[in-house]
């Protein structure tokens, strides 16, 4: 071969590289909804033409002449059977240009709607509900999205109900296209429904009266899948058990009844924690805690920890005893010495206290009667008091994420009080009650607004110890001010706390980038003997970074309501509510 003939025939194999890529560009007119438009162009073959280079000819009008019909196959699933369609195919400069212009048309709509329930659960209230007001009714759009969910949803709950061999023996969509009409048609047949069989545990190291308790259902009441998943999540909850395995053993149903089986894998019986941390009101601090899961097969619990920080060191022990239904109640004993060191308090306790918690869906109660012997010295008053104090709190909590809340809110109620008549060195009673609520405000900021009241009944003040009256200022009440340096004085001018406590806060929150956002705040309140005391105003800015267990808050804060203005750091890790 030539060097000529080799050149010629090296230049016709590149030359088809050497042309710029011929642009297919697909204009699409006459969709209204944005869901018909994107299916139109999922289905198209052309569009699969734009990742290749320079498709031929034949190839791009073999494509466009199938358009048409995979533009009805794209509008059909959405009710529309008759589409009016003009297409064109032109070459550009840069291509290829093809146009639809296309008229859906009247939507095809449902004029027969037979549902149908067949065999022993045919009269079941929960399958009538969806039977009398179906996701598909009649003289709606007959889209085949909405007959799929309609005939999952019936099926489905048949399901749920125990009806475990429930088939449809009729489903079909009946479309008519010249009459614009569309027929529903379903039959399901239910089937017997299935019960709850005897239960039985592994050997797991706890008596099964208690693993019993932790049931929402008895053999014999009708099998339900939720019930079952219900009931591992209790288990997985209790902190007793590494897994939780529960199995209905279909294939040993004998009359419609299913034996369930639960298969346990204990957590290690110790826990060892260590955590270390760092607040502006506290410093640094760190914690050391040991916890016996199990103490016995009844399920008793004991928790150990050693608290330390620059102003307030303790340790606790606290007895745990699962009660009635252990998913939500819970009865603990707890023994504590505190030692607190502050520019504002210094105090000695020791507390005994016992707790019944119980919780019902949001609401958290806590019955308590705590023993507190306290040694304490505010500013010139030293006192030495010991109560016995019976006291209530209702915690609630609704919120998207409570860690990291977008929009909710929490509200607190709490009561307390003692008397002489139960061992007590003085007489008063106390009701403290707070609230937080985080509001979105469009796609990057959030209003975040809490209050704070409180108020004290009794006649001799001075021997209320320093952990039972009020204070303001710190991280979490009136930033610009120091951690409890707001409140009544002394003759000397420290601070010795108060009876009443009134303290507010509005943020604006606002992300930047990524995890970081900015805020800006003003905070209000003061601790008081007397409701015509001044507010103390505290006003700055800060950053938030977003950690897996909560915002990281840095605040520079100015004691607005002071005349020098002063400034304070403010660093708190945690959840918003």
């Amino acid at each position: 071969m030539s060097v000529r003939r080799f050149l010629t025939l090296l230049f016709l194999m590149l030359y088809p590289q050497l042309l710029p890529a011929a642009e297919i560009n697909i204009r699409i007119e006459g969709l209204g909804q944005d869901s018909l438009r994107a299916n139109v162009l999922a289905l198209l073959s052309l569009t699969t033409l734009k990742e290749r280079e320079a498709p031929s000819e034949v190839r791009v009008r073999r494509y466009f002449n199938l358009a048409e019909r995979e533009i009805h196959t794209a509008l059909e699933p959405f009710g529309y059977y008759r589409p009016q369609i003009e297409s064109r195919l032109q070459r550009t400069e840069a291509g290829w240009q093809a146009s639809f212009d296309i008229e859906p048309g009247e939507p095809v709509r449902v004029r027969e709607l037979a549902l149908e329930l067949q065999g022993p659960g045919r009269e079941a209230p929960d399958l009538q509900v969806l039977i009398d007001d179906p996701l598909l009714g009649l003289g709606e759009v007959a889209v085949h999205a909405r007959y799929e969910a309609l005939k999952k949803s019936l099926l489905g709950k048949a399901l749920e109900l125990g009806y475990l061999d429930a088939a449809y023996t009729r489903h079909e969509l009946r479309i008519d296209p010249a009459a614009g009409s569309a027929a529903v048609l379903l039959q399901l047949d239910t089937g017997r429904r299935y019960r709850f069989g005897e239960i039985s545990f592994e050997e797991a190291g706890l008596r099964e009266t208690l693993l019993r308790r932790y049931l929402s259902f008895a053999p014999g009441e009708p099998y339900s899948d939720r019930k079952l998943l219900e009931f591992q999540r209790a288990l997985l909850d209790s902190d007793y058990f590494e897994s939780v395995n529960v199995v209905d053993q279909r294939e040993a149903a004998q009359d419609y009844a299913i034996p369930i089986e639960v298969r346990l894998e204990p957590r290690k019986r110790h826990r060892y924690t260590a955590g270390i941390g760092f607040g502006t009101d506290t410093g640094v601090r760190g914690k050391l805690g040991w916890e016996v899961r199990r103490i016995n097969s009844r399920g008793h619990t004991l928790l150990t920890e050693l608290r330390a920080s620059e102003i307030r060191q303790g340790t606790s022990v606290e007895y745990g005893i699962p009660v009635r239904n252990p998913r939500t109640d819970r009865l603990s004993f707890t023994g504590a010495v505190e030692q607190e060191d502050s520019a504002t308090i210094e105090s000695d306790s020791r507390t005994l206290a016992a707790n019944l918690s119980r919780v019902r869906g949001r609401l958290r109660e806590n019955l308590s009667l705590t023993f507190l012997d306290e040694d304490f010295r505010l500013g010139d008053q030293k006192g030495s008091t010991r109560l016995l104090m019976p006291g209530v709190a209702w915690t609630y909590i609704k919120a998207d994420d409570p860690l990291i809340t977008r929009h909710g809110w929490r509200a607190q109620l709490e009561l307390r009080g003692a008397t002489p008549e139960l061992i007590s060195e003085t007489r008063f009673l106390q009701l403290v009650a707070g609230a937080k609520y985080i509001l979105p405000l469009g796609s990057r900021g959030r209003i975040l607004t809490r209050g704070r009241v409180g108020t004290t009944w009794m006649s001799d003040f001075d021997v209320l110890p320093a952990s039972v009256r009020f204070f303001a200022g710190g991280d979490r009440s009136v930033r610009g001010f120091d951690y409890q340096k707001l409140g009544p004085t002394d003759a000397s001018g420290e601070v010795v706390g108060g009876r009443h406590l009134l303290t507010g806060s509005l943020e604006y929150e606002h992300r930047i980038r990524g995890k970081w956002r900015a805020a800006v705040f003003v905070d209000t309140g003061n601790a008081f003997d007397d409701f015509g005391d001044e507010l103390e105003t505290g006003a700055g800015i800060g950053v938030r970074w977003e950690s897996p267990v909560g915002l990281l808050r840095v605040d520079i804060a100015s004691a607005v309501s002071r005349p020098d203005n002063p400034l304070r750091l403010h660093i708190t890790l945690g959840p918003d509510l």
